[in-house]
């Protein structure tokens, strides 16, 4: 295969599209036998999904999902680009996370516990609808298990499509990232941080995991401590959610920061709290920290360390620290205003002239990829958006 664009794209294009099919997921996952309510709080969703379930059900298309083919089909890639099919159902289903291994192998988190977790009832929600469970989920192997998993896939004879794939982590229970590196597998599996031992070196895990950290909370399962990101100074980087707490180490907050950890002497801090509700972290080669969002008119965070960033006070309540006197805003933005940015990159791979230094940012609720340059604007950045790389006007599930 010679390189093109459309053989350097591959990568970011299956992170993309994977994004984009679990925008659609709920479309083909069958309702549990039980609901885990309480007889209150069923009554509560029952009147909700009344009043304001209708929305949901109109933004979906329908009840039926095209095959991958055909969802292939409506991807619109500008000139010069391509997207390519690399695995699809049955084999993936609802994936949230994706990493690549240093064996070129890929890493997928299948998503299928949502909404709710296994072995726990939702007493009630409170008024931003932050759950309250009647019990905290055990780790692995004493937990009750779930149906998450992570399957790793791998092309073994380099045409482009991962024709060999394995289930190595099953019974997950509401799972939302894996990374690998530092002698093992590293699961993102709220309340946990969980490390799974590779013994013998063969890139996969060996037994059952040790629980690195605890205290992540659950009470809004898309909005949780995700996307597992080694630093480039050798710490474990991951971001927490806006609508789901944490007590970790110590220290409380209510969602919305960026943590780090090191794996070595177990240390836990805050690298950044308050901005929106964030999903995935990328550092570009300068070590310069960015994060997508789920506002509107915008591509997301730069953030510092030590940074306070702005946050809905009255849900997310006062920054740990009592002295802190302001706070940053999001990166100013120019371009495409609908919401929103939730994943991104900022490609610095060489290979893709008049790419290089943009972010390119997965936008499943509007279907596109979308880049946009990172402009210096005093001590951080600003947003100004080029080229739509991919759009499609099917909504469907089937593709990845």
């Amino acid at each position: 295969m010679t390189i093109t664009k459309t053989s350097v794209l591959k990568k970011f294009i299956t992170v993309t599209i994977i994004g984009l099919l679990f925008a659609g997921c709920s479309t083909s996952s069958s309702p549990p036998e039980h609901w885990p309510f309480t007889p209150e709080v069923e009554k509560f969703v029952q009147i909700y999904a009344e009043v304001g379930g209708e929305k949901l059900r109109n933004w979906m298309q329908d009840e039926t999902a095209s095959g991958p083919k055909e969802t292939l089909e409506d991807f619109m890639p500008i000139d010069g680009f391509a997207v390519d099919l690399v695995v699809s159902e049955p084999l993936v289903r609802q994936p949230i996370d994706i990493h690549f291994d240093d064996r070129g192998r890929l890493w997928v988190v299948q998503y299928q516990q949502y909404p709710f977790p296994a072995g726990v009832t939702i007493q009630f929600y409170d008024q931003y609808l932050r759950a309250e469970f009647d019990g905290i989920p055990m780790p692995p192997p004493h937990h009750v298990p779930g149906a998450d998993k992570i399957t790793v896939f791998e092309d073994t004879n380099g045409d482009g499509v991962f024709d060999s794939h394995k289930d190595v982590i099953t019974g997950l229970n509401i799972t939302t990232s894996v990374l690998t590196g530092r002698g093992g597998v590293w699961v993102m599996n709220p309340p946990y941080l969980l490390f799974y031992p590779d013994r013998n070196g063969d890139g996969l895990p060996d037994g059952d995991p040790e629980v690195r950290l605890e205290g992540f909370g659950l009470e809004d399962t898309h909005s949780l401590a995700n996307s597992l990101t080694w630093g480039p100074d050798g710490w474990l980087y991951g971001v927490h959610g806006s609508t789901s707490t944490a007590k970790v180490r110590g220290i409380s907050f209510l969602g919305q920061a960026v943590w780090r950890y090191h794996p070595e002497n177990e240390d836990f801090e805050l690298f950044s709290e308050g901005g929106g509700n964030p999903w995935t972290l990328s550092f570009d080669s300068l070590g310069r920290a960015f994060s997508g969002d789920n506002g509107g008119d915008n591509r997301g965070f730069h953030w510092v360390q030590g940074g306070r960033y702005e946050k809905n006070w009255p849900k997310h309540g006062p920054f740990t620290k009592p002295y802190s006197f302001g706070y940053f805003r999001k990166m100013e933005h120019q371009g495409y205003p609908a919401r929103f940015a939730m994943t991104f990159t900022v490609y610095e791979e060489g290979r893709l002239p008049g790419y290089e230094g943009r972010l390119i940012s997965g936008m499943a609720m509007t279907n596109r990829v979308q880049a946009s340059r990172l402009i210096s604007d005093g001590s951080t950045f600003r947003t100004v958006d080029t080229d739509s790389l991919v759009i499609t006007t099917n909504r469907s599930p089937a593709a990845g």
